[in-house]
């Protein structure tokens, strides 16, 4: 079974107006039209057989939509499943919204600290990592750069793992091998910690050997493939990953294995 664990997509409504503002933020090309339709459509025409979407709450008001919305499309796209979010202004929705999605039978949440404006290990959302981790619900973090947005990261490798420090319980995968354009400090910091790193939108810049070497230090057991879809083609990032000098176990391990046994979905690998 491969999964795709970092995708997005966007309810039909409002597509058009996010593909359109990311693609100029990021001054990069979308592959998909930015719908679930699409997102279906373009990973059954890679042979990928499952895609996470990973929505952000920027707005407190956005949580329960995001997260009904992560309901529907459950229901309605059997190739693609959604996190929730929250927003770490908000700390009087926190254990509502997570009972509710556990209800739900949402398995996890995406946070990303630049376009939410938080810094990853501030002392007031620690908290809501520890709700997160009480419920097992997994937490993936935009880590890294974000080359649509302007300086501070505001989740830096050291910062990632000061949360670990903080909340050793919590499920977390680090997007981007632990933090786009960031990998000497991923190395320094991240590298051998429990934690799953993500393999999107990171193979063309950091290249297969590096890729390749940190998969090995990290333990293949802790990797998993995602493409950060739209930003890149599934059948290139596939290529890619199968390139890589690493053993057949260990590749099938990154392409789904992992994210199924994460989500819970061995029965239907």
């Amino acid at each position: 079974m491969i999964i795709d664990i970092h995708a997005h997509a966007f309810p039909d409504d409002l597509a058009p107006r996010a593909i359109g503002t990311l693609t100029h933020n990021c001054d990069c090309l979308a592959f998909t039209d930015g719908t679930c339709s699409g997102l279906a459509k373009a990973i059954r025409e890679a042979g990928v057989d499952l895609a996470v979407i990973m929505p952000i709450a920027t707005k407190p008001t956005q949580t329960r939509v995001i997260n009904s919305w992560a309901v529907e499309v459950r229901e309605t796209y059997p190739e693609l499943i959604s996190f929730g979010s929250l927003h770490p202004f908000a700390p009087a929705q926190w254990a509502a919204e997570i009972e509710q999605m556990k209800a739900d039978g949402i398995r996890g949440i995406k946070l990303h600290p630049d376009y939410q404006a938080f810094f990853v290990d501030d002392p007031e959302v620690i908290p809501m990592y520890h709700l997160l981790a009480d419920a097992g619900l997994v937490v993936l973090f935009h880590a890294g750069v974000d080359i649509g947005l302007p300086p501070p990261t505001h989740a830096t490798p050291d910062r990632l793992a000061h949360v670990l420090d903080e909340v050793p319980d919590l499920t977390a995968i680090a997007a981007h091998m632990g933090g786009y354009l960031m990998w000497d400090d991923v190395e320094k910091h991240l590298i051998g910690r429990d934690l799953y790193l993500d393999t999107s939108y990171s193979l063309a810049d950091m290249g297969p050997e590096r890729m390749a070497a940190m998969i090995k230090a990290h333990g293949a057991e802790k990797i998993l493939f995602g493409t950060d879809s739209p930003w890149t083609p599934h059948s290139a990032e596939l290529d890619g990953i199968r390139a890589l000098a690493l053993s057949s176990e260990e590749i099938d391990a990154v392409l789904g294995n992992n994210a199924a046994k994460l989500l819970g979905l061995e029965d239907l690998s």
